[in-house]
């Protein structure tokens, strides 16, 4: 139990648990709207309507298939509009359109009508043309049938358009890919899918109608509109014209929709222009979706419709295109009153439109207190000490002036640097990992001084991005060690520079955004001249390598190279670099600037839209707790910022500043909106994202944890750095104190530049770190801390409880709170002595039963040893026979072995004849293994012949995983060499009872050694073993399904044994200089049912899975008896051995033979009997609870006064109001 748990007193014992309960439960949120069935339209009761609006005014569909959204407003007598369009009555020419309920318009026939709408007595008009209307007119695949696909789901991710497509039918994803989707309609299946001698036996058209079974089931009726222009487009030849115009731009209206009702709906609209220039109506094709929905969500045909107040971003998308807009719900503000709110700058003036467009009032300003606790904690991860609360707090400066001047003093801070550096070091995965201790504290180090210097931000960036040389020094260059292939470095920068998100787009385009695959491999190729090579300076030091990753050497010189280019992986073909967007950027200096200096230039320029942008959002979100675009690294389109006006802005007076991060953290930090209260009215209580209030932040595991040493006064100390280092002060993210407190807290592993690896739940662990954590507690109850010391020279114990408060909280006590501490510090001399009392009844109490159960043991164990006595006398005569036959086995296994051993030498000459067939058959290489990775806490020990043998405890199912390499020429296979050894079960080669194991799948990826970096998943096209256990075949190991743990390769009933399996690529793997591996043995069949012994070997040879030899024994065998050297000789011998069946089992014989002999059954059960009775007596449980209460009591009570102030600490520390900034 922890020690401070024991002296908790009524005011503070509820309030624990009460803040157990608020953090296990987490921040309060809505919750989500249920999506029930929607009530029926109407308007609302006792509503007049004034007028009618028609959108558009004029229509014109050209051509039979052409189709328009009309959207009706009706303005009310109160001034309020609302959309109408499904509450009118709509009429039209039937014979030139058709009209839905909804207001779809589709052409009948040739014409011009007018449309008609009326409600409540008011009747609005359109004009109506219909123009080239022929049904049997030319359809085009790209503005016809590509939309169609889409509207049907047919090109989406759960159908066709997935990875691997569905049903041996692929198209590419919402069919970015017109080429490839023409080919798989029209060549692929024989061609049935499209039949054009007759177009409604096309199997596209069957099974989309459902007249043969389909999957997805009917996707359209037949003669449905749809299903018209499929038919029209197989009738005309299913042809692809690349030529014909594409969607240059869509928009969507009503632009930022705001309804005053929730339920009430709203009808949207999606105009498509065309690189022709021609608009076009596409609703009902195009898509739109909510990015909130529990505010909105949308039906079909582009209708959205509201469950909450609030607002929802909507993104709508059509071929390739999209737009954003936002709807917003205003819902019941009967008696609101808007209050113009005094404004600090030009925050807050953005923050007030919007207030006020909402009908939200702001929260008062901060109290003081609260606010020199946020802006310490905000800009230098600590809280203020008690003389900086007392000194502010005192200070007669009207408001805005003495908080200016906290914050004039914070920027720029040692602690500013600290903790804004710590921020850099996670997004650039400062990590030994990846960079060795020293390599780590380096690039710490040159970020601090970055920070420390208030290198601007543009500049910042280009030294990352543009950094050569060794790592060693200019740490910047750890940048490309960290990130080591093209791809992966061009999705971490986008991702960190950028706020973007480019790794959506790898293999196709981006499902959300305008990002195309071919943008991917443009934006990538910046980066494929990038190489590093060993520095000298590193010795034989080494960064241990990852299951994925080889050893590296501890630094590396970064470099680029005059060629090399990264190839698409659609096409095939090598891509050059292009940016994905345009910007205006002064040519990077020198005569021959590099891809990277390109790539800085352009990303850094002030014209960039996302480089400024991206990263004051970054701030704002760290500063206010919700960044104006959340997640705070991810920008799309349909992501749009909360306050666009605000963040545009702020964007500008960034670049204004020169890139001067601290006069933009300066600039947030002085507007009222930051400086806000907590505490909300009942106009702002549900916003959360518009600043009207502040936001309660649990506190950054870094923060947290140098909080409570701040607030004790306790040095901490971390491993490996000197005693006093903060957290944020870490050079790396290993370092933790003992207990995990760091990682359980959220602390991000700096794997990645996502702002998602740092979490802020409070999880059971989480709170079990904060309650009863040790961490917690040694802080606190370190008698050299600033509390004892507080103890020993403040006498008076009014003022000792506000100090506490002032050190954990950042305010005063109030006089309750004063009070009830010092009532608690009354009671434990009381507590003391009740507590003994207890004690020594229940000593007394104890004492005769304590007596009379040593006696009874006494008693037990002398029985007990007497009979084990007298069973050894027994058994002795027939003790003594057994050993005399066990040595007597010994030395008859050790004579047939002897025996055996002489016969060997004579047979070499026959076993080398036997090899004959294997001189110009496959030869075997090892491969060169680099590191070793076993999954569930094994460990594998490699021995002297290059076999890798498992030693170390089998805690459920374990992976084996290498780096490896071949030393020469392009890999036809891998060997795996399954082995026995005398320490596993039945001598193996398995770790089951029977000496059997299952290899549910053998996996690899491969790169090649000279170059693409990049690994590649490999296929093999056949396998072969010695030995195969019945419906346990090797080709099990090779079909991809290791999940299901069911088959696998495996050698049941031939225990004892070597077995091999080869495994051969359909194409030779690497280059001239050999090939990287990543081998992957997954073993999911059942606990236990692990490879033993094995061992690795790989084949140049073309016929890669016939028999064959270890390339030293070939070569021995090529050199003629008499002439071979003793390495030669020594390999064939040792081959000749290891082939040896009869010398394997005299072998094993031996070690059989050796085994113990096993002791009598009655003796073994026997001396259990004594041991069980040796155990000492067990204490009463509740006197040993009671004996350590009274220790602990004891020295509480010796020091009343300091046991109170750190119970008091001890609670305040765990209480909201210190885990969150408020």
């Amino acid at each position: 139990m922890n020690r401070f748990y024991v002296r908790m007193k009524p005011l503070f014992l509820p309030a624990l648990l009460l803040a157990a309960a608020l953090l296990l439960a987490g921040p309060a949120a809505a919750a989500p709207a249920a999506l029930n069935p929607p009530e029926p339209e109407a308007l609302p009761a006792g509503a007049v309507v004034r007028a009618l609006e028609l959108t558009p005014a004029a229509v014109r569909l050209d051509g039979a298939f052409d189709a328009a959204q009309i959207l009706v407003t009706a303005e009310l007598a109160d001034g309020t509009r609302i959309d109408a369009t499904r509450l009118v009555r709509l009429a039209v020419d039937s014979r030139i359109a058709a009209i839905s309920a909804g207001g779809l318009v589709n052409a009948s026939g040739n014409g011009r009508t007018e449309l008609e709408a009326s409600l409540g007595g008011r009747t609005a008009r359109a004009a109506l043309e219909v123009v080239n209307h022929d049904p049997a007119a030319k359809v085009d695949f790209l503005r016809d049938v590509n939309p169609v696909l889409n509207q049907l789901g047919c090109s989406s991710g759960p159908c066709h358009g997935s990875k691997d497509g569905k049903g041996g039918f692929k198209l590419s994803l919402r069919g970015y890919d017109p080429e490839f989707d023409v080919r798989s309609l029209v060549d692929d299946h024989a061609g049935r899918r499209v039949n054009l001698a007759s177009p409604d036996d096309s199997l596209m058209l069957l099974k989309a109608t459902g007249a043969v079974p389909h999957e997805g089931g009917p996707r359209t009726a037949y003669d449905d509109k749809y299903y018209r222009i499929l038919r029209a487009w197989v009738a005309g030849g299913a042809k692809l014209d690349l030529a014909a115009p594409r969607v240059t731009a869509i928009e969507v209206t009503p632009r930022d929709p705001v309804l005053q009702r929730v339920g009430s709906r709203q009808q949207m609209r999606i105009i498509a222009t065309y690189a022709d220039g021609r608009r076009r109506d596409v609703t009902a094709e195009g898509f739109i979706e909510s990015g909130n929905q529990d505010v909105a969500v949308i039906e079909r045909g582009g209708l959205v419709r509201t469950l909450r107040r609030g607002e929802a971003p909507l993104l709508a998308r059509f071929e390739g295109a999209y737009a954003a807009t936002t709807v917003t719900v205003m819902g019941d503000r009967a008696g609101f009153e808007w209050r113009e709110p005094e404004k600090w700058n030009r925050i807050d003036e953005f923050t007030a439109a919007k207030w006020r467009r909402l009908k939200i009032l702001p929260s008062e300003l901060s109290s003081d207190a609260d606010f020199l606790r946020r802006v310490h904690l905000d800009l230098t991860g600590l809280p203020p000490s008690a003389e900086e609360v007392r000194a502010f707090l005192a200070d007669q400066r009207p408001t805005r002036e003495k908080r200016d001047a906290v914050i004039d003093r914070l920027i720029g801070s040692p602690d500013y640097v600290d903790h804004w550096a710590n921020k850099w070091a996670d997004l650039l995965q400062v990590n030994r990992k990846f960079l060795g201790e020293d390599g780590a504290r380096q690039f710490r180090e040159w970020i601090r001084a970055e920070v420390a210097g208030n290198t601007p931000y543009d500049e910042f960036t280009r030294k990352i991005l543009t950094a050569s040389g060794s790592n060693r020094e200019n740490p910047a260059a750890s940048y490309y060690k960290i990130l080591r292939t093209p791809t992966e470095t061009m999705e971490n920068t986008t991702h960190l520079f950028l706020a973007t998100r480019f790794n959506c787009n790898k293999c196709h385009d981006h499902p959300f955004e305008r990002w195309t695959q071919d943008q991917y491999y443009d934006l990538a190729a910046y980066f494929a001249r990038v190489d590093l090579k060993r520095d000298p300076q590193s010795g034989a030091r080494t960064i241990a390598g990852t299951a994925v990753e080889g050893a590296k050497p501890l630094y590396e010189v970064v470099f680029d190279r005059a060629e090399g280019e990264i190839r698409h992986d659609r096409t095939g073909k090598e891509t050059p670099p292009a940016f994905p967007y345009p910007a205006k950027f002064a040519p990077p200096a020198g005569d021959q600037p590099t891809r990277r200096d390109q790539l800085a230039a352009w990303m850094t320029s002030p014209d960039n839209r996302y480089f400024a942008l991206g990263y004051v959002n970054r701030v704002w979100g760290y500063l206010t707790g919700v960044g104006l675009i959340e997640p705070i690294d991810d920008i799309r389109a349909g992501n749009p910022p909360s306050n666009p006006e605000l963040l545009a802005w702020l964007t500008e007076e960034f670049i204004r500043g020169g890139f001067d991060v601290r006069k933009l953290q300066a600039l947030v930090c002085k507007s009222r909106t930051y400086q806000l209260s907590l505490a909300t009215n009942r106009w702002n209580s549900d916003d959360n994202i518009n600043y009207s209030h502040a936001l309660a932040r649990r506190l950054p595991a870094e923060v947290l944890l140098d909080s409570v040493f701040k607030a004790t006064g306790a040095i901490p100390e971390f491993p490996g750095v000197k005693p006093g280092t903060r957290a944020a002060q870490l050079p790396d993210s290993a370092i933790d104190v003992q207990s995990g407190f760091l990682a359980s807290l959220g602390r991000p592993p700096r794997e990645s530049a996502c702002e998602c690896e740092r979490t802020s739940d409070l999880g059971l662990g989480s709170v079990m770190a904060l309650l009863s954590g040790p961490t917690v507690s040694s802080a606190i109850g370190d008698r050299k801390n600033a509390l004892a010391a507080l103890v020993a020279q403040m006498p008076d114990d009014r003022r000792l409880v506000d100090e506490v408060f002032l050190r954990t909280l950042g305010r005063h006590a109030t006089e309750k709170e004063a009070a009830t501490a010092l009532e608690s510090w009354r009671a434990i001399d009381s507590e003391h002595r009740g507590l003994s009392e207890k004690l020594g009844a229940r000593e007394r109490w104890w004492a005769p039963i304590s007596a009379e159960k040593e006696r009874l043991r006494a008693e037990a164990v002398a029985a007990a040893r007497a009979k084990v006595e007298a069973r050894l006398i027994a058994v002795a005569p027939q003790a003594a026979e057994n050993e005399r036959k066990r040595e007597e086995r010994i030395a008859a296994a050790e004579k047939a072995l002897a025996d055996h051993e002489a016969l060997i030498p004579g047979r070499r000459a026959a076993f080398e004849e036997s090899l004959a067939e294997c001189r110009t058959g496959t030869v075997w290489h090892p491969l060169v293994i680099n590191t070793v990775n076993v999954t569930n806490g094994g460990r594998l020990q490699r021995l002297e012949d290059n076999s890798y043998l498992a030693v170390g405890p089998v805690n459920g199912l374990q992976d084996y995983t290498f780096n490896a390499e071949s030393l020469h020429g392009k890999v036809t296979a891998l060997i795996l060499e399954v082995l026995p050894h005398e320490s596993l079960p039945r001598f193996g080669p398995g770790l089951a009872r029977d000496g059997n194991f299952v290899l549910s799948e053998f996996f690899t990826r491969w790169n090649d050694k000279g170059g693409d970096r990049e690994f590649k998943d490999a296929e093999f096209r056949a396998a072969r073993a010695d030995f195969t256990q019945a419906n346990y075949d090797v080709a099990n190991a090779i079909n991809l399904k290791a999940d299901a743990g069911r088959d696998g390769w495996a050698v049941g009933g031939r225990p004892g044994e070597p077995h091999w399996a080869r495994f051969a690529f359909p194409a030779p793997v690497g280059d001239e200089k050999g090939a990287r591996f990543q081998i992957f043995l997954q073993q999911r069949f059942r606990d236990t049912y692990m490879i033993g012994r094995f061992r690795l070997w790989y084949t140049t040879s073309e016929e890669a899975l016939e028999h064959g030899v270890p390339a030293d024994v070939a070569e021995a065998l090529a050199v003629p008896a008499a002439e071979r050297n003793t390495v030669q000789v020594t390999a064939i011998a040792a081959f000749q051995r290891e082939n040896d069946a009869t010398l394997r089992k005299l072998g094993q014989a031996l070690v059989t033979a050796r085994q113990p002999v096993a002791e009598d059954p009655e003796l073994v059960r026997l001396k259990t009997e004594l041991t069980a009775a040796e155990k000492p007596v067990p204490v009463d449980p509740v006197l040993a609870q009671l004996r350590a209460d009274a220790e602990l009591s004891t020295g509480q009570a010796a020091d009343r006064r300091l046991t109170g102030v750190q119970d008091l600490a001890w609670a305040l520390v765990n209480t909201p109001a210190f885990l969150f900034n408020r």
